[in-house]
């Protein structure tokens, strides 16, 4: 998700022969060094000393990637993403948000397998452009929807699939911290965000599990958030469906309660974005019991090299994706339509000021 505003540079490139990299192991490269590949994917890829043999770093930055090279004992860094698409038989994009997409869809149309970063687009249309580019070379295309993985995430689905509280009615979320993401490019504010902000960067995780959660996407009745035009820091989403409607509350600037409330006709599931240990279930008569979540993940740094485990098998094995590309797309369509009805908060003190600025002219 970091990097500079673009990984294209002029004159002439500088190839990377496939010859050169002999192994049986697939040729890797991780399109952007900034924080989530360092914390993540670099560290998840060099677990393998074959993969990490052939492991190849690229960033504009060469400096950056020269960096995160020299501390995983990686041999090859390139400034250009271009340069490695002829030896490579999977890129991981790590980019700011909005290159996501461009450059995930040279990768695909060079026949390359693809795992990227969320929002794997800025609009259903993109997302769907890049399912079908995916399906045309025959590679694979995955979304590193990483909260679909953590424990209350995946319990909260079995308990929804098993039936235990009846039909859906409400769902509610609240996702809210201080923004302190160590981000290298500052890429999720201001006009480099393209005015968007938590909407596009938690928002893109939540809405993703709302739409898992029902089995598909709801639509938007109400979205407001504090931008002036640029990017927003706190915002709400408020959706319906056929059964059931909700709110999601989404904040850059404080700590929310963080977690989420699911109410059905026969119960409710209550839980903890950072609760990893348990659910809690409320039947119908108001007894509230812990269900135990019995999962091998217990901290993030357990989720990385499942990913990355996960998508080299797609290289190698065919495997299907964890997240695949068409199922990040209602998400998507979902925040698009956010944006497309977008309204700010009502701050009766901002237009306090306003009246009294221009109450003399």
């Amino acid at each position: 998700m970091t990097s500079s505003e673009t990984l294209s540079r002029p004159g002439r490139r500088a190839s990377i022969a496939r010859r050169a990299l002999p192994s049986t192991a697939p040729a890797v490269a991780v399109i952007g060094c900034g924080a989530i590949a360092r914390l993540t994917h670099v560290p998840a890829l060099a677990r393998h000393p074959d993969v990490r043999n052939r492991l190849v770093l690229v960033d504009r930055d060469l400096d950056r990637a020269r960096a995160l090279a020299r501390d995983f004992g990686i041999v090859t860094t390139v400034g250009d993403y271009r340069d490695v698409l002829p030896a490579v038989q999977g890129v991981v994009i790590a980019l700011p948000h909005h290159l996501h997409f461009p450059v995930a869809l040279d990768c695909l149309r060079s026949g390359v397998h693809v795992l990227c970063e969320k929002p794997l687009a800025s609009t259903a249309d993109e997302a769907l452009q890049l399912v079908a580019a995916s399906k045309r070379a025959g590679v694979g295309l995955a979304v590193n929807h990483i909260r679909r993985l953590f424990p209350p995430s995946q319990g909260v689905r079995d308990l929804l699939r098993q039936g235990l509280i009846g039909t859906v009615r409400v769902i509610e979320y609240c996702d809210g911290a201080k923004y302190d993401w160590p981000t290298a490019s500052g890429f999720a504010f201001g006009l480099r965000s393209g005015g968007k902000g938590v909407l596009f960067d938690i928002g893109a995780h939540v809405l993703d599990l709302i739409c898992w959660w029902l089995g598909h996407s709801p639509r938007v009745t109400d979205y407001v958030d504090d931008s002036f035009g640029g990017s927003e820091a706190v915002a709400k989403v408020s959706f319906a469906c056929a059964e059931a409607r909700g709110e999601v509350h989404l904040s850059w600037l404080a700590k929310l309660r963080n977690g989420f409330r699911i109410e059905g006709d026969e119960g409710v599931i209550t839980g903890s974005i950072y609760d990893w240990d348990s659910l809690y279930l409320t039947s119908k008569s108001g007894r509230r019991s812990a269900i135990p979540l019995k999962s091998r993940i217990h901290s993030l740094s357990d989720i990385g090299p499942i990913i990355m485990e996960n998508f080299l098998a797609m290289i190698e094995k065919n495997e299907t994706p964890l997240v695949a590309g068409r199922d990040a797309v209602p998400s998507i369509a979902l925040i698009e339509e956010c944006y497309a009805r977008r309204r700010r908060f009502p701050m009766p003190w901002q237009e306090d000021i306003e009246r009294i600025r221009y109450a003399g002219l």
